[in-house]
């Protein structure tokens, strides 16, 4: 067996450990049905983007023509396919390609939807506001608990209603 083969068995048994660990099945981590990629990681699942200029092509190749190019590291997608070391996404505007898979992180950000975010101390609506952040504006990923994501944008932390941000999946549970 080789080492590429071991290392995707043991990604695989990870998540279905961990499915077990939190007793739940090993494609209902989140309410959207989930399948195992041949990467090893689940699909659909957020990634942002490692590099600050990304191609994106209109098929899993650089034999493909490139249909645009990002220019902003940590922009949050959605991969929903893969095909090799390609990754199929799909963007906050809803426009989807394929990109190299090594300028994808499993670093987890959020893109703010709102036009102006009030981020919350806590994850209530009742606490005080911590700051108020821009549409447009990424920050990393701490936390999710049902409809309630935490967040920090250059060192300011509060929580968001999930529905304000791009960069989790329905029913996502993080910590």
């Amino acid at each position: 067996m080789s080492v590429r083969t071991t290392v995707k068995i043991f990604r695989f048994l990870t998540i279905v450990a961990f499915a077990l660990m939190i007793n739940l099945p090993a494609q209902s981590i989140s309410k959207e049905t989930v399948v195992i990629g041949k990467s090893g990681y689940p699909v659909p699942r957020f990634v942002s983007l490692a590099k600050e200029t990304v191609n994106v092509r209109t098929g899993p190749d650089r034999q493909y023509p490139i249909k645009w190019v990002f220019k902003r590291k940590g922009l949050p997608v959605k991969i929903i396919a893969e095909y090799g070391e390609w990754r199929k996404f799909i963007d906050s505007e809803g426009a989807s390609g394929w990109i190299w898979g090594s300028l994808v992180s499993s670093r987890r950000t959020a893109l703010v939807l709102d036009r102006n975010l009030a981020l919350y101390e806590s994850a209530d609506k009742e606490s005080d506001v911590t700051v108020v952040a821009e549409g447009g504006v990424i920050g990393r990923l701490l936390e999710c608990r049902k409809q309630w994501c935490k967040i920090d944008i250059q060192g300011f932390k509060g929580w968001a209603l999930r529905t304000s941000l791009w960069g989790t999946l329905e029913g996502e549970e993080l910590d």
